[in-house]
């Protein structure tokens, strides 16, 4: 198989069926905790046909913001699952300028600016609500992200993540962008201790609440950027910790490839555990979670600094 067809046929997996299988995977552990059958691992695929076959009512108060926002965040999913090299460095080299990192981080900021903007564009009460937690989570975690992602440029003198992926990380460096990247993700997507993406109270929702207005093809296309965005976030966090791991820098491009998914199923797992033990924390108390991953994210830049 040559580069090019290999390219692609890992493109075709990473953005039809991974970020569906990984949530298919969250939401069967999740059911098995609790003592359930729960639904199979393919029932993302089939609610999705679902809600692209249904039509979707739109509200008259409505503008045009919330028409284009669930387009304008699938437009920078697919880009960012693209780009990223959440399941390996398998990119061609001469896209490395196109994966700077504070290229992507606000890529995915003007997604959600659309999407706080069509969650207050119809004057819905829950809808304001949601927004204004969404953009104080995006404000604490976006700081974590450019540091924890600056420290690992430091190593390799280039903020190209497809460049900083490629090279050899310092295991300390490693770990601890790694875990203030699942920190930052867990809230960034809007999951378990920061949000619980399964309740129906709508006081307590953040993503939920700006999408309540959204039904059909609108809430299908939503559901769906999120899932590849739950891919980038995770696999980014898995691939950084994964380079503690030596030997994986010297396996064959297939083994990576594989290792990745692999990874990324089990943080999947990891995931749905902690969602079933752990209970939402107060809103209050979100802000030391997310200085927690700060702090993380501050020392490994400081580490990396010290080394150059």
């Amino acid at each position: 198989m040559s580069n090019t067809t290999f390219f692609l046929v890992v493109q075709a997996v990473n953005i039809l069926l991974a970020p569906l299988l990984l949530v298919g995977i969250i939401r069967k552990v999740k059911a098995l905790m609790q003592n359930r059958v729960g639904a199979p691992v393919l029932q993302p695929f089939y609610d999705l046909a679902k809600l692209l076959r249904k039509s979707q009512t739109v509200s008259k108060n409505a503008s045009w913001v919330f028409t284009w926002a669930p387009i304008v965040g699938l437009a920078v999913g697919l880009i960012a699952a693209v780009l990223v090299p959440w399941a390996g460095a398998l990119l061609p080299a001469d896209w490395a300028v196109a994966t700077n990192f504070l290229l992507v981080i606000y890529l995915m900021a003007l997604a959600k600016f659309f999407s706080m903007l069509a969650a207050i564009d119809t004057g819905s009460a829950f809808g304001g609500l949601g927004a204004s937690r969404e953009a104080t989570i995006s404000m604490l975690v976006e700081p974590t992200l450019i540091i924890g992602l600056g420290a690992l440029a430091l190593g390799t003198g280039s903020t190209d993540l497809l460049t900083i992926y490629s090279a050899p990380i310092n295991p300390f460096i490693a770990v601890l962008v790694g875990a203030a990247l699942v920190a930052a993700a867990l809230a960034e997507l809007s999951r378990m201790p920061v949000d619980d993406p399964t309740t129906h109270l709508e006081l307590t929702m953040v993503h939920e609440a700006m999408i309540l207005e959204y039904s059909g093809r609108s809430l299908a296309i939503i559901e769906y950027a999120v899932a590849l965005r739950t891919c980038v976030f995770f696999g980014l966090a898995a691939q950084t910790l994964l380079h503690v791991w030596p030997g994986y820098q010297d396996m064959a491009m297939l083994s990576r490839y594989l290792v990745s998914l692999g990874t990324l199923a089990v943080f999947g797992i990891a995931v749905a555990v902690v969602e079933g033990v752990l209970v939402k924390l107060r809103w209050r108390s979100v802000p030391n979670f997310l200085a927690f991953a700060a702090v993380l994210s501050l020392l490994a830049a400081l580490v990396a600094a010290a080394q150059i």
